[in-house]
């Protein structure tokens, strides 16, 4: 463990000293992240902030998989290349505006090259799946989780913190399980802390598409690298959806939302969770500050699955996951009962306004009008 703090401070460091960088280059490019209807920042925001996560990212980590002796560097060579790709395209799509197949063909293509490369979900609860299935829920669960986080970020610090946070707990895990694999989640721990340096309310730098995209992409494949932990390895997926409960649950939601209204999928909306609350009369900050604190309880139980035992541990994180559903279910019709009431004010005040003016506007009848000859 103490192996790997110098290498985090150093991706730190770097991050750090790049965004102010990257502020200015953006600010001479009018590569802003400009002001429309559904955005909630006020201003014109850079939004490259995440070439300064996946530079200070990648310098640090290959030099760690080069120089440690446990690991090998052409282990991870899959994940950092399918990485790279999606960080490349997404900047693009920061830059030109893609066309969304564009960005699907590339997601698919990346995910491609991690699950034939044998990062994949081998067990779920103990269950060996076939190697038809294996694929195939992996290949959804790095797609999916791509989005969620590329989804998630619509508030002052909230796809960084998220991010920050699952990737963290993971490193914890893993160096529980004595695996040096820990030191590349600490090392993507300290640059994305770099950048929220510059992203906590009332944002600097936001991150982008090519960011988002990238820490969804690294939380989706990290944890497919094998663990000498039997509770870990045992419950790893269930532990990754809680880790990404909030992403993920907001994703399906909004899927949900749009099929329900026959709407494109890929169509943007106001409805985000984040939206919800700000809806129901929180500021951004305690948005955020809600969602971390939550966040930061799902790290802490994850943790404790580990210590334990297998099943307590398993019975730990449904019980996580039933919480998750009951929050989010109360959010959804506390939202709708907040726009219920605010309809009924605006039609009250409607209707007063209409009663008003016709008590102020009427002729009175009684009175003959002058004609003029």
């Amino acid at each position: 463990m103490l192996k790997i703090i110098p290498y985090a401070l150093i991706s730190f460091v770097i991050s750090l000293i790049s965004m102010p960088i990257i502020i200015h280059f953006c600010s001479k490019k009018g590569l802003y992240d400009y002001q429309d209807e559904r955005k909630i920042h006020s201003g014109n925001i850079p939004r490259l902030g995440g070439v300064g996560i996946i530079i200070s990212f990648l310098a640090v980590v290959i030099f760690y998989l080069v120089f440690e002796d446990q690991l090998f560097l052409k282990n991870s060579v899959p994940i950092l290349i399918a990485g790279v790709i999606i960080f490349v395209f997404a900047i693009i799509d920061d830059i030109l505006n893609l066309r969304a197949l564009i960005k699907l063909i590339v997601q698919l293509f990346a995910s491609a090259i991690v699950t034939v490369s044998g990062f994949r979900f081998t067990q779920i609860f103990g269950w060996h799946l076939p190697t038809f299935l294996s694929f195939l829920i992996t290949f959804c669960w790095i797609l999916g989780v791509i989005n969620a986080y590329n989804l998630i970020d619509g508030l002052d610090g909230l796809c960084g913190s998220l991010s920050i946070t699952a990737i963290s707990a993971l490193g914890v895990l893993y160096v529980l399980s004595d695996n040096m694999e820990s030191g590349i989640c600490f090392i993507l721990a300290g640059s994305i802390l770099g950048f929220l340096c510059f992203n906590w309310p009332p944002a600097k730098l936001f991150m982008g598409d090519g960011g988002s995209q990238f820490l969804g992409f690294m939380i989706a494949t990290v944890p497919l690298y094998t663990s000498g932990g039997e509770s870990f390895e045992y419950n790893k997926f269930l532990i990754m959806i809680i880790l990404t409960s909030f992403p993920v649950f907001d994703t399906i939601a909004a899927i949900w939302r749009r099929l329900r209204d026959k709407r494109p999928i890929m169509s943007p909306d106001k409805s985000h969770l984040h939206h919800k609350l700000l809806n129901m009369g929180y500021t951004g900050k305690q948005t955020l500050f809600l969602i971390d604190f939550i966040q930061v309880l799902l790290c802490l139980a994850v943790i404790l699955s580990f210590f334990i035992g297998t099943l307590k541990g398993t019975a730990i994180l449904f019980e996580t996951l039933i919480f998750m559903v009951i929050f989010f279910s109360v959010i959804h019709y506390t939202n709708r009962a907040v726009n219920l009431k605010k309809k009924e004010d605006e039609l009250l005040k409607q209707k007063e306004s209409g009663s008003s003016e016709n008590s102020t506007g009427k002729t009175d009848l009684s009175e003959k009008p002058e004609i003029k000859i």
